[in-house]
């Protein structure tokens, strides 16, 4: 085979999907900064599509064709009289272009200008060198990964973006499978990350009506639910850190219509806060099995939180019925 034949490694799955990539190398430079060519062709008529993985691309089935779309090509280079009326036998009206040194430079720049004709966008094959690395009889498509999350940048909170690319795989894995079958394999989420999507989710969907977000922190985090009294209860106190003596010692009168109690609490495991709960990293088989099991957890945990809660009307909250 040809040293100049591009050269592309090719998956293919039960699916009859195949992810390709020309890229050979693994890690370094010649990795991370590798250009690439196959999103540049045309594999059966289709265009292959971006993955997850760095370098790798999708197409819908194995190629029989590998095509390139060649644009504005040129034809028929020539020079062309500037002033038609100086058309004369030693003044051709055109000079084909391999014919211009018989005519002088100094003519051709002072009287002729360069023309050209831009011919139809073409396909044109193009000769690949093929190698199947593997087939795979059980493969799974991952779905889109992407959960805004927040986390503590410079002195102020930042909302990102939690991708595919922070799902960890175990290193035998990422050695013995190329990069796009590594979504069909054992993967977890870290605490940290949880805690950082868990957070954002419940911020972006709280139902302020019901539940108050009491602890707003990168190392913490609290909802307490909002419950209406029954009867409205009024207190009094007196302010003690009032300016004057008269303000200190005048009794003051508070009306409650509500009261608030915990609904829900965290911390993650690199912080371990105070009292607070830890929430745990996510494992799962697959990184499909994966986002299943947060959007269960996430779904499931902002309904208990946005559910309305009432007091008692029999114990009026107190856990005693009044005979």
């Amino acid at each position: 085979m040809s040293e100049n034949k591009l050269k592309i490694n090719i998956i293919k799955t039960n699916t009859g999907q195949c992810f390709i990539s020309d890229c050979h190398a693994t890690s370094g430079y010649d990795f991370n900064y590798h250009r690439n060519q196959v999103d540049k062709l045309l594999f059966d008529g289709e265009n292959p599509i971006s993955t997850h993985a760095l370098n790798w691309f999708m197409i819908s089935k194995y190629p029989n064709k590998i095509q390139r779309l060649v644009t504005g090509k040129k034809d028929n280079w020539r020079y062309e009289l500037k002033d038609e009326s100086m058309q004369s036998p030693k003044l051709p009206l055109t000079i084909p272009y391999e014919e211009r040194e018989e005519y002088g430079e100094d003519i051709i720049n002072a009287l002729y200008c360069c023309q050209y004709d831009t011919l139809p966008d073409e396909l044109e094959d193009v000769d690949c060198e093929l190698t199947l690395m593997c087939e795979v009889s059980n493969y799974k498509e991952s779905p889109p990964f992407e959960y805004r999350a927040a986390k503590k940048h410079d002195f102020s909170d930042r909302v990102y973006t939690v991708t595919n690319e922070n799902i960890k795989h175990s290193l035998i894995d990422q050695i013995i499978l190329p990069p796009p079958l590594l979504a069909n394999s054992p993967c977890s989420l870290s605490s940290k990350e949880v805690y950082d999507v868990t957070r954002q989710f419940i911020k972006d969907n709280i139902n302020t009506k019901y539940a108050t977000i009491t602890s707003d922190y990168d190392f913490c985090f609290e909802v307490k639910k909002i419950i209406p009294l029954i009867a409205p209860q009024t207190v009094t106190y007196q302010n003690y850190f009032a300016k004057s003596k008269k303000e200190r010692s005048k009794v003051q009168f508070a009306t409650y219509k509500h009261k608030e109690t915990t609904i829900f609490q965290m911390t993650h495991t690199q912080s371990n806060y105070n009292n607070y709960t830890p929430i745990h990293g996510f494992q799962a088989g697959s990184e499909y099995e994966l986002k299943e099991m947060l959007d269960t957890f996430l779904n499931d945990l902002i309904t208990v939180i946005n559910q309305p809660l009432a007091q008692c009307p029999h114990c009026k909250g107190t856990g005693y019925k009044e005979e």
